[in-house]
């Protein structure tokens, strides 16, 4: 299917069940953290929510709860037997299936590195049928910040999975941690990475702004195993004791926290319908 066509799709927000695949192969680029607070999101609005971590190095979504499930695969055995690789993805096929019969939403992570393994299963199981067959919206969701490095293998990574799962939605999400894309400097090879590598996809993608969330505000809860929301309703006198911060500075945390997760769910809300009578 022509990349046209994949922008000629359903009209934004989609009704559940849906798939956010969320890929870039440069890691520390945002990914975890968008698929933390995209299952924040279904979790707030009530929908069932199955969550995947494909990742050799960790389990950064485990903070979600016991329910994530952690896809891991023992480099030395892969590289022998490769196949060993590609059956390890089934459960990650149990879930969006069990989502899909219960109009959820299932958010899946593919670690640094991953993308070509996810993209390589995907056609041999011929995701994409099933998907269609099930009534399941696809997102390929890719992040990327204002380095050359991760425009570049970010793109990569999306057209790997764009070109195994031709009805997907490509979001991307432009981390504005180390600035803004309209800020680099037209000759750096940060804006040629731009031009060559997220222009091209962007014409037929969904475009959208991850904020920038200060470090000092977010990591003491990440330190304590926090979840965003959780962080967010946190008792002023728990976040004294568990920082040792003075109450003014406890509330300043807090209240970053809580902003930048109203921006990030305004801006997930323009891709899927997850309350209302769309999805009744």
């Amino acid at each position: 299917m022509s990349k046209k066509m994949r922008n000629d799709g359903p009209v934004l927000p989609l009704k559940l069940p849906a798939a956010a695949i969320i890929t870039q192969d440069k890691g520390g680029d945002g990914k975890s953290l968008l698929g933390h607070a995209l299952s924040e999101r279904a979790r707030i609005a009530g929908v069932p929510l199955g969550v995947v971590e494909v990742d050799t190095q960790g389990q950064s979504l485990s903070i979600l709860g016991p329910h994530v499930v952690s896809i891991a695969t023992d480099a030395k055995m892969a590289r022998r037997d490769p196949s060993v690789a590609l059956r390890a993805l089934t459960p990650l096929y149990d879930t969006l299936e069990t989502m899909a019969k219960t109009s959820g939403l299932t958010v899946v992570e593919f670690g640094a590195n991953e993308a070509s393994r996810g993209a390589l299963w995907a056609g041999m199981v011929d995701l994409q049928e099933d998907l269609s067959t099930l009534g399941v919206e696809v997102f390929v969701i890719t992040p990327f910040t204002a380095q050359a490095e991760s425009m570049r293998r970010g793109a990569k990574s999306a057209s790997s999975f764009l070109e195994v799962l031709p009805h997907a939605r490509l979001v991307l999400i432009e981390n504005q941690r180390d600035g803004a894309v309209s800020d680099l400097h037209p000759a750096s090879d940060a804006a040629e990475a731009y031009r060559t590598s997220i222009m091209p996809l962007a014409k037929n993608a969904v475009t959208l702004r991850m904020p920038m969330i200060e470090a000092g505000s977010w990591r003491p809860f990440e330190a304590r195993g926090a979840r965003l929301v959780d962080a967010v309703t946190m008792p002023i006198d728990e976040i004294m004791k568990v920082t040792g911060l003075p109450r003014p500075e406890a509330k300043m945390i807090r209240g970053d926290v809580a902003a930048w997760c109203s921006e990030m769910f305004s801006e997930f809300d323009k891709l899927i319908a997850f309350e209302g009578d769309n999805n009744g």
